[in-house]
C-alpha cells in the first residue's frame, strides 16, 4: 500500500503515509501535469468537475473522458498558473474513496504573482483507476488574487433588477 513519493511531485505532508500507490501516482501526475501518468491512471469515461466560474476561468467546469481531462490538466491549467506548492492539510482514504483538503501556492503566468488558496477533491477510483473527480475552491478569492484588488459585490448588486411585487410572471 505505501508508495516512495518524490518529495518534488507531491506534498511534502504526504512524505512516509501509507496511502494507496493509485493516490499517489495521481497526485504525482496532477501536480506535475505528467500526461502519460495521466494516460495511465485516468479511466476511460472519467467524470472531472471543478467547480467555478467557467466564464472567467477556462480550467473549470465538466469534462468528461480521459482526453478532455488530459487537456484540462496539461495544457489548459498551466495557462493560469504553475504549482509551486501542493499540500494536504487532511486527507481520508476510504477504500477506492477519496477526499482531500488541500493548500495550494501557485505562480499566475501572466502577473507572476503568487495565488494562494484552499479547497477539496472528492475522488472515487475503480481498480486503481480515477472514475470520478470533484473539485470545490474558494473560487472568489481565487478571481480576486488573479484580479489584483478586491472584488466589490454591493456594486454588482446595486444593478439588479428587483421583480414588481405585482409581476403577472411569479404565481405561488
Amino acid at each position: 500500500m505505501t508508495s516512495a513519493i518524490s518529495a518534488i511531485a507531491l506534498p511534502s505532508s504526504a512524505q512516509g503515509k501509507d496511502i494507496p500507490s493509485w493516490l499517489a501516482d495521481f497526485y504525482r501526475a496532477y501536480v506535475t501535469r505528467d500526461a502519460r501518468l495521466l494516460d495511465a491512471i485516468l479511466d476511460d469515461d472519467v467524470e472531472w468537475l471543478i467547480t467555478g466560474p467557467v466564464d472567467q476561468f477556462d480550467y473549470y467546469g465538466r469534462r468528461h473522458g480521459k482526453t478532455e481531462t488530459i487537456e484540462v490538466i496539461t495544457r489548459i491549467m498551466p495557462c493560469f498558473f504553475q504549482i509551486n506548492d501542493f499540500e494536504f492539510q487532511h486527507l481520508a482514504v476510504q477504500g477506492e474513496r477519496v477526499a482531500t483538503y488541500w493548500h495550494v501556492r501557485a505562480r499566475q503566468r501572466e502577473t507572476g504573482r503568487t495565488i494562494c488558496f484552499r479547497g477539496v477533491h472528492f475522488m472515487h477510483f475503480r481498480g486503481g483507476k480515477l472514475v470520478s473527480f470533484r473539485s470545490i475552491a474558494d473560487t472568489f478569492d481565487v478571481a480576486e488574487q488573479v484580479v489584483g484588488h478586491p472584488i466589490d459585490i454591493n456594486k454588482s448588486i446595486e444593478h439588479v433588477p428587483l421583480v414588481p411585487e405585482q409581476d403577472d410572471l411569479i404565481t405561488l
